[in-house]
């Protein structure tokens, strides 16, 4: 690999390390993509958009020699993207949200959102839980969970559901990210990461991780003056489990590799995850009109 960085690149790299390195206060990232040259170009475009509002402190593309977005690593598709190196802090995600309120003009289509819950919901029961081995301790633990999980899931999935009968008014967009599990430059910036939900998306991955708590999480909604049919997508994004499902989704990809240690840091930080949502839940009891969710009551 060390190679071809710098055939491509011109870089010469001494380790590769989790498939990034750094050079001269720069991180460097590799990976693989199934994406174009002109779909490329197109992300390339909105980085420059982003670049200007954050003052040039954001992730970005590295054309290779050829002038290429795409290098040929045998037979995969290689792009490399870089940032510098240096801290970040919850307020670059608020400015984000901020920047690109409405930026596109479009409405949140709930009925997507709904269909892909419900297509994982489907791929978790009918070809995940049944890779499991009942002889191994530790994937019978993670089916009696998942099977919790796929509970809070369907719940989920109702109160969206709902969300769409109890009110008519639209959702505004802003600029998101896929998942956040941890406030750093790459998972903030990574232009793959980034998509264009409800601010909310963004602060229920920040709950649900732990990266902030509950007065933070209320002060930012009462910021971004919520309204109730808000705080009930935010609920919604909440209560939709993901620590269980992706080591699912991993034993399903790899069934040789043992998970055991994975499998227990899941289902430790559902039970995290659970209490977290249980709590917000009574605030919004407490002082929005929020269509309740009895279980969570008890």
């Amino acid at each position: 690999m060390q190679s071809f960085i710098f055939d491509y690149y011109g870089y010469n790299v001494k380790e590769i390390v989790d498939s990034h390195f750094d050079y001269k206060n720069y991180r460097f990232m590799l990976i693989l993509s199934k994406e174009n040259e002109l779909n490329i170009a197109k992300l390339d475009e909105f980085l420059l958009s982003l670049s200007e509002k954050f003052a040039g402190d954001i992730v970005y593309f590295v054309k290779n020699r050829y002038n290429q977005y795409i290098s040929l690593n045998e037979t995969n598709n290689i792009i490399l993207l870089t940032y510098k190196i240096g801290p970040i802090d919850l307020n670059t995600i608020i400015k984000m949200h901020q920047e690109y309120f409405n930026y596109y003009q479009a409405k949140l289509n709930l009925d997507e959102i709904i269909t892909l819950w419900e297509q994982r919901i489907e791929y978790l029961e009918n070809q995940c839980l049944v890779m499991l081995n009942f002889d191994n301790p530790a994937h019978k633990d993670l089916y009696e969970y998942a099977m919790y999980a796929i509970g809070m899931a369907e719940n989920a999935l109702q109160y969206l559901s709902d969300l769409k009968i109890d009110y008519k008014e639209y959702l505004v967009t802003t600029l998101t990210h896929r998942r956040i599990k941890k406030l750093d430059k790459w998972e903030i910036f990574n232009p793959f990461n980034l998509i264009f939900d409800h601010s909310g998306r963004d602060l229920a991955e920040l709950y649900k991780n732990g990266l902030i708590n509950l007065d933070e999480l209320i002060k930012i909604t009462i910021d971004y003056q919520y309204k109730t049919n808000e705080y009930q997508y935010l609920l919604a994004r909440i209560l939709f489990p993901v620590s269980v499902f992706d080591i699912l989704e991993d034993i399903y990809l790899d069934k040789n590799y043992d998970y055991s240690e994975s499998i227990y840091k899941a289902i430790s930080l559902q039970d995290k995850h659970l209490i977290r949502v249980k709590e917000f839940y009574k605030y919004l009891i407490n002082h929005v009109n929020i269509r309740p969710i009895r279980w969570l009551e008890l």
